[in-house]
Formats: C-alpha cells, sequence, structure tokens
C-alpha cells in the first residue's frame, strides 16, 4: 500500500491520494523540565552593533550579542560562545556581513567556526576588480556538522586582509550564529 504526494503547479498545496493503509504517529509531551526527554538544543544569535576590524591578518572573535533563542541553555551571549551540554552531533553555522573601510582595494576575508580554539570549518572570500561606483558588502558563511562532545566551546572568528568593519544583523544585512543538535 503507497501514497503519494503531488504539488499544485504554484507549489502552495498539496494534494494527497488516499492511503491504503493506517499512519500511526508517536507525539512526546512534557513540560520541558525534563532534559531527558528534550529532543533539540538549539540557539540563534545576531550581532547587535558593528564591530570594528582595524587590526589586518589578525583573527578577531565575532561578537553576537543578542540572543533570539537558547533551547537548551547552549548559548551564552555574555562572551559569544556555544557550549553542548549534551554530547553529540550539531550543525553549526556562522553568518559575517563584512564592510571594508575601502571598498576599492582588493581583499581576503577568512571565517572560522572554532571548537576549543581550533578551527575545524572555514569560509575564504575574495575580493578583486572592484567597480568603485558601488558599495560591496561581503557576506561570508561557513556551516558544518560536527560530532561535539559536552562542554566543548565553539566560536566564530574573523580575519581580513583590509581594515572595515563586521555590520549589525538587518534583514538585508546578516551576522548571525546558530546552531542545532541532531537527535
Amino acid at each position: 500500500m503507497s501514497c503519494y504526494y503531488k504539488y499544485s503547479p504554484n507549489q502552495q498545496t498539496t494534494q494527497v491520494q488516499k492511503c491504503k493503509t493506517d499512519i500511526n504517529i508517536k507525539v512526546n509531551c512534557h513540560d520541558g523540565n525534563d532534559d531527558g526527554n528534550r529532543e533539540t538544543d538549539a540557539f540563534r544569535a545576531v550581532n547587535s552593533e558593528p564591530q570594528p576590524i582595524e587590526e589586518v591578518n589578525t583573527f578577531f572573535k565575532v561578537f553576537f550579542q543578542d540572543e533570539q533563542f537558547d533551547i537548551g541553555g547552549i548559548y551564552n551571549s555574555t562572551n559569544s560562545t556555544f557550549v553542548p551540554r549534551r554530547s553529540g552531533v550539531y550543525y553549526v553555522a556562522g553568518t559575517v556581513t563584512f564592510l571594508a573601510n575601502d571598498g576599492t582595494v582588493p581583499y581576503r576575508v577568512r571565517v572560522e567556526i572554532r571548537v576549543n580554539g581550533v578551527p575545524v570549518a572555514a569560509d575564504n572570500d575574495y575580493w578583486a576588480e572592484i567597480d568603485d561606483q558601488f558599495l560591496y558588502v561581503n557576506a561570508i558563511n561557513v556551516n558544518t556538522i560536527l560530532q561535539l562532545e559536552a562542554g566543548d566551546l565553539v566560536e566564530v572568528f574573523i580575519t581580513s586582509t583590509t581594515p572595515g568593519t563586521i555590520e549589525a544583523n538587518t534583514p538585508e544585512l546578516s551576522t548571525r550564529f546558530e546552531a542545532a543538535r541532531f537527535r
């Protein structure tokens, strides 16, 4: 016995052909106080104010002061660190929006996710042949899936070959740090 789903041309509705089998759905409801039953740990934090990067070719920790949510108490907005309380597999991502002080000079920006001070994932963007009639803002995203131990220290760092500013998070300019644990 099988079911199939057919999307409408506008992708807004789904038509389902009737299945010829019973489906059982298990729902685990609890009051949120039992960490053993919590299936997901997750957080999302954004940068709420510009962060100048004045020294070139030096790594700086990126700050994400505005905690949007923190399920499981795994994020510290005071020092912008993610510390898993439970060992497991986590999706971790950091996006940094960088604006160079001089938008006409070619430059390189590197953003890293570090675990216990060791880089584990990075993205490296290079900007060249820049048209000085436009303002270029560079959004660098790094993401990975990691096997983390409870108590690991996870942070985001940036370096650039030109001075600039990490822009505050807005709907148009995304500077964020987020993670979620797989069950």
